[in-house]
């Protein structure tokens, strides 16, 4: 199913012409009755510089009225008006119609419909026709501005001839040329002859746009000699009756594919998303009708050209096809496999199912795990295991799918494999032979004492440090490990100057494996911020989003951090950002969570570009392991929808253990993750440009005394000493909040 996207004041950069390739779109236009020949230049420069084809959409042969006084004329009924050949500016009085020919042909009696039936005129004196110009009569007042369409009903239903190209699409055709412009959409078709004029005159791929009634009259023809159809709704409801319209589409798809030829369907898909976010049920239903009619390709005109949420439209054109095709079986030539779709879907228990097509990233391993007890057992009796806080946290983030595809803690197996390959044990069946990429062993440690209670088969009770019952473990197996080899291969080193290492060094001896079923959500000061990957991506998807960068981070945000996640936005054409705060366990000088939250609340509030942004908290801790760290938080936010990831210099970098770039360059060795890594070296600021620089892209035009960079730690000694940091490091209304926590002894950094 290919995507034709018109161009026009809502999309008329090259970020959003690399935003419509993004989205897979096939095509992009202009529509020529509505633009200029500059207009038409720059499109298809644009165009051929992102490396998207463009389709010349010509006027055609189409009667329309001439430029009117401030675009807006008003009639009267029974008003009286002179219509022109000659070129003249309309008002109450006058009004030109072109092509000029149209004049000489006008009878006596002919009824002229203006801009969809907005003004209705009555040919009363054609003696001067041949002058250039009649005498007409509104039957029923209205209003129409310039350059509408114009349909004229005479008592006969004489054919008026029209010449097949008008001066500006001739034009228009000698520019396409020169920009390799390879296809023409040729406006009102009216026969096989006009084709091949078409043909001739631009040496083009002709998609012949039907949109009359003298289309419809010698519709094989045309069929025969275009290379495609597109089926202009809008323009052939001004001719035949508006309830037919819907039939003859299945009519003119099912006679062009009987003869091997596509068929496009334009206007009014999604009229809607011109003002709102969302279209209509009825819309919906129209476009689903329309592709199980057969329809090769869908365009959208208004919705990306002149609408609020051009992005949005094509995200939602593109979630319907998927979804259609998806549902309805359809093969890649449009076919359905099968006739009565709705027994199978009943059959399938479609009607109930909690199924949701999605154009973002599937979850890491292809489904969402989601754990969570629909009824508490009984639970006496039962062995119990303390968590620790840490522990708690990793059976939540499990329970609510943030670790997908791991459905509980690891296994002898898993461990092993992941330790050693970076990869999950292959699963017999999946169809990956090297298993899940997974870089972070999830394990739950006891005693030697506490796993001899315990046999593989139990359900044990998880507990928090008060003793109140959070989860289950099924118990499938438990196992001894090494330590130092564990240390080893998870950090690279055994150096207990390395907090992992020394973590490691005090786990207990024997490791549990097995499922884990949630009981509860743990209790937490900010529970409210820590939104679920399933809630995340419900949002994303009714922001009409599909592709999302994820943001992890542990501080107060800054003017770097700024540059660095809008920069992300643009250079991933992404439909909006992820700002996802960890508010575990923190390690000395670093923020508490209250300064984090409130600081990214005000950023959202007052200086985010509105709706671009989602925030929430992540409720994890720090496993100090480097780039496989930073590999692991990326298919974390992947899990919550994210599509590209950003990653900092010494992203999850601890100490001197790794070097700076080690954690952009683990994401090479994966590039099957399914997310896209967005990676940043430092930033500077230049005081010379009077912004932030990335200093990959700066190619040696500051002298390092230029670049003014300020460390967190000396943002926390100004902090602690009331000082406002500079306002090109941090945002003074984000200082402020700082500044006030700390004259009111709040605690804002970890002792």
């Amino acid at each position: 199913m290919k995507v034709i996207v018109t161009l026009g004041p809502s999309t008329r950069t090259e970020h959003d012409l690399r935003m419509i390739k993004d989205r897979g779109v096939d095509f992009v236009r202009v529509n020529m009755s509505h633009s200029t020949l500059p207009d038409q230049e720059h499109f298809m420069r644009l165009a051929k510089k992102v490396g998207i084809p463009f389709i010349l959409d010509t006027e055609g042969s189409q009667i329309r009225n001439g430029d009117v006084k401030d675009n807006k004329v008003v009639l009267e009924e029974g008003d009286e008006i002179m219509l022109c050949a000659e070129s003249v500016f309309g008002d109450k009085t006058k009004m030109a119609l072109r092509p000029s020919s149209v004049i000489s042909q006008l009878e006596e009696g002919d009824l002229i419909y203006i801009d969809f039936n907005s003004l209705l005129l009555r040919v009363l004196d054609a003696s001067l026709r041949k002058d250039g110009h009649v005498t007409a009569r509104a039957l029923t007042g209205g209003q129409t501005g310039s350059n509408k369409a114009v349909v004229i009903d005479s008592a006969l239903q004489r054919v008026f001839k029209l010449p097949p190209l008008s001066p500006k699409d001739r034009e228009a055709i000698a520019v396409a040329k020169k920009e390799g412009v390879e296809h023409i959409a040729f406006s009102f078709a009216r026969s096989g002859e006009d084709v091949r004029r078409a043909r001739e005159e631009s040496g083009m791929r002709i998609i012949a746009k039907i949109e009359c009634a003298d289309a419809l009259q010698n519709l094989d023809e045309i069929i025969q000699e275009a290379d495609a159809l597109l089926i202009d709704r809008g323009d052939l409801s001004k001719e035949v009756p508006i309830e037919r319209v819907p039939f003859m589409q299945k009519v003119i798809i099912e006679r062009a594919r009987a003869l091997g030829k596509e068929t496009y369907v334009a206007t009014n898909l999604l009229e809607s998303m011109v003002e709102k976010k969302e279209p209509t049920r009825a819309e919906v239903h129209d476009v689903i009708s329309t592709i199980l009619d057969g329809a090769s390709g869908l365009a959208l005109a208004a919705e990306t050209a002149i609408g609020r949420y051009p992005i949005e439209a094509i995200n939602m054109l593109n979630k319907i096809i998927h979804h259609t095709k998806e549902t309805a079986l359809l093969g890649e030539d449009g076919n359905r496999k099968e006739v009565n779709i709705a027994r199978r879907l009943s059959e399938s228990g479609y009607l109930t199912e909690n199924y949701t097509s999605s154009l973002l990233v599937p979850p890491h391993g292809g489904a969402l795990v989601q754990r969570f007890a629909k009824a508490v057992p009984t639970l006496g009796g039962m062995p119990k295991i303390p968590l620790s806080d840490e522990q708690h946290m990793d059976v939540e983030q499990i329970a609510i799918g943030t670790f997908s595809p791991l459905e509980g803690f690891m296994g002898k197996d898993d461990l092993r494999s992941v330790l050693l390959n970076m990869r999950l044990a292959p699963r017999p069946g999946s169809g990956q032979a090297n298993g899940v990429v997974w870089p972070m062993p999830v394990v739950l440690d006891v005693t030697e004492e506490k796993a001899a209670e315990l046999k593989a088969g139990d359900d044990v009770l998880l507990t928090d440090t008060a003793g109140n019952a959070v989860a289950l473990l099924h118990l499938a197996e438990k196992y001894r490990y090494d330590r130092g080899s564990f240390a080893e291969k998870l950090y690279g080193t055994t150096d207990e100057r390395h907090p992992g290492v020394r973590a490691v060094k005090n786990m207990k001896s024997v490791l549990l494996g097995g499922k884990v079923t949630l009981l509860k959500r743990r209790a937490a000061p900010f529970k409210g911020y820590e939104l679920t990957p399933r809630q995340v991506r419900r949002m994303f998807e009714e922001r009409g989003w599909s592709k999302v960068v994820g943001f992890h981070t542990r501080n107060v945000p800054h003017r770097g951090h700024e540059f660095i996640q809008m920069e992300a936005l643009s250079r991933a054409n992404a439909d909006g950002l992820f700002v996802h705060p960890v508010i575990g366990k923190k390690k000395s000088g670093d923020f508490h969570s209250l300064p984090i939250i409130k600081a990214y609340e005000m950023m959202s509030q007052q200086f985010y570009p509105k709706n671009k942004v989602v925030f929430a908290t992540y409720a994890t801790f720090s496993r100090y392991a480097g780039p496989r760290e930073a590999l692991f938080t990326a298919l974390c936010r992947k899990n919550f929808g994210c599509s590209h990831f950003v990653v900092g210099r010494d992203h999850t970098g601890v100490g001197d253990f790794y070097a700076p770039t080690a954690s952009h360059e683990i994401f090479d060795r994966f590039p099957d993750i399914g997310i896209t890594p967005v990676r940043f070296n430092k930033v500077f600021y230049s005081e010379r440009l009077g912004r932030h620089v990335h200093e990959d892209d700066d190619g040696g035009a500051h002298a390092e005394n230029e670049k003014m960079h300020i460390s967190g730690t000396d943002a926390r000694k100004m902090f602690l000493a009331g000082l406002m940091p500079p306002n090109w490091f941090m945002r003074p209304e984000i200082s402020k909040v700082i500044i006030d926590m700390v004259e009111k002894n709040e605690k804002v950094f970890v002792d």
